[in-house]
């Protein structure tokens, strides 16, 4: 494994010489942000309400660097993610906190979500493979887990990518696949996961169209479990959200509402 970030050390210092001698110019970060006032269901059928500030910080040239910020009313402003990266060659190497390349959905409720913290993540085409550290600050050849990804583009009109998750340390894997094409201005899209020591299927359906965004999900015990969705309406520069998550076993409805103002 010291050999993977011995490769990958000399990737990124590779770049940043050749770069170098090509007299690249310092690039000017762009800062870009969002204010929104979100409002949820709270106990005794009342309605609360937040406010936050998301704030983005990117920068492109010899490395790419991508910080997102956020806070809330009476909090103080913290870095939630982090990337920092290059390119050399066609090949791309970055390290962050965000770079899980295992595919995802819009509820999620049902679905295998292998977890991955700081990572380093190598992308060659439409292959993507990131290494995942279980405490980077402390020992960062203790690997926590792998991650791969393949998207193999146009497959008689559908955008298919195929994942998995490998874990060290419980040595499981996780399987993903996702299926999606445009019909008539619809986007659909379909995500399969499998956990093979839990031994179970878990599926979600998702459609846009018309800043509407609805989906269904299950698994093989219960094809049905979820339904909800999301519509978002522009006016001048600010986006009005209104959605709902129903859940068909419990009958749980919990509804939200929002409206942002980017920058």
């Amino acid at each position: 494994m010291r050999k993977v970030f011995t490769i990958l050390a000399a990737t990124l210092f590779a770049g940043a010489a050749v770069a170098e001698t090509e007299n690249v110019a310092v690039p000017t970060p762009v800062l870009s942000g969002e204010v929104s006032l979100d409002f949820a269901e709270t106990a005794n059928d009342k309605w609360g309400g937040t406010m936050g500030l998301d704030l983005g910080v990117d920068a492109a040239g010899l490395a790419s660097v991508d910080l997102d910020f956020s806070a809330v009313d009476g909090g103080a402003v913290t870095l939630d993610n982090w990337t920092v990266g290059t390119e050399v060659g066609g090949v791309g190497v970055a390290m962050g906190d965000d770079n899980g390349v295992f595919v995802g959905a819009e509820g999620e409720q049902t679905l295998a979500a292998p977890a991955m913290t700081e990572s380093v993540k190598v992308t060659v085409g439409d292959a993507a493979v990131a290494v995942g550290f279980t405490d980077w600050t402390a020992d960062i050849t203790d690997v926590s887990n792998i991650q791969g990804s393949y998207t193999l583009g146009d497959v008689a009109g559908f955008a298919v990518t195929a994942s998995g998750d490998y874990n060290l340390n419980t040595e499981n894997t996780v399987l993903g696949g996702s299926v999606g094409r445009d019909i008539q201005g619809v986007d659909l899209t379909g995500v399969v996961t499998y956990d093979v020591d839990g031994e179970k299927f878990a599926f979600e359906g998702v459609a846009n169209v018309m800043g509407i965004t609805a989906y269904a999900n299950g698994d093989q015990d219960d094809a049905f479990q979820n339904v909800g969705g999301e519509y978002t309406y522009n006016i001048g520069g600010a986006a009005l959200t209104a959605g709902a998550n129903y859940n068909i076993d419990t009958e749980d409805f919990a509804p939200t509402a929002g409206i942002s103002f980017s920058f």
